[in-house]
């Protein structure tokens, strides 16, 4: 068992153990582990990921664009440095690359979140979602859809994808 000590900054969980901003927030101390800084709409997550944290399904974003790593690969030669060669695809426009980066190198993780809306009717060349909680339409064109068209059907839950706050191609029936 590894113990983790957190340096808590802000509002925590609460705890049955009395763990509370006020008596965690100015010192280092143990933490329980279910104890976790809540999350703040305000802030934008920014997290750095090492080279040697990628996995399959790992979000990362390189060159200004969200990628998911489909496969990878860590090599560690008998002469030189160690890297990381992967094969991910772009979420932005479906491309499917193949990445090498050294090992221990930075890697930002994207902020992407996804969403379930409802699939409520085509319109023209716009795919209209509605979602269920605040009755707020969000449209999306046939091309970003693509070859996922054929199996919407009307009053379906979709996920929607959204990167930066912006709906993405990615739409998971």
């Amino acid at each position: 068992m590894t113990s983790l000590r957190h340096l808590v900054v802000g509002p925590t969980c609460h705890h049955p153990h009395g763990v509370t901003a006020a008596t965690a927030s100015l010192q280092l101390r143990r933490l329980p582990s279910c104890t976790r800084p809540l999350r703040s709409r305000l802030f934008t997550r920014v997290y750095a990921l090492s080279s040697n944290d990628i996995r399959v399904g790992t979000n990362v974003e390189v060159d200004g664009a969200p990628w998911k790593v489909l496969e990878f690969l860590h090599v560690k030669p008998g002469k030189g440095a160690a890297f990381v060669r992967t094969k991910m695809r772009n979420y932005v426009t479906g491309n499917t690359v193949e990445k090498t980066f050294r090992a221990g190198s930075t890697l930002q993780e994207p902020s992407l979140s996804k969403e379930t809306k409802q699939f409520t009717y085509k319109d023209g060349s716009q795919f209209v979602f509605m979602d269920l909680t605040t009755f707020e339409e969000s449209r999306l064109n046939e091309a970003d859809v693509g070859d996922k068209q054929k199996w919407l059907k009307e009053g379906m839950d979709c996920n929607l994808l959204y990167w930066n706050g912006k709906e993405e191609q990615s739409l998971q029936p």
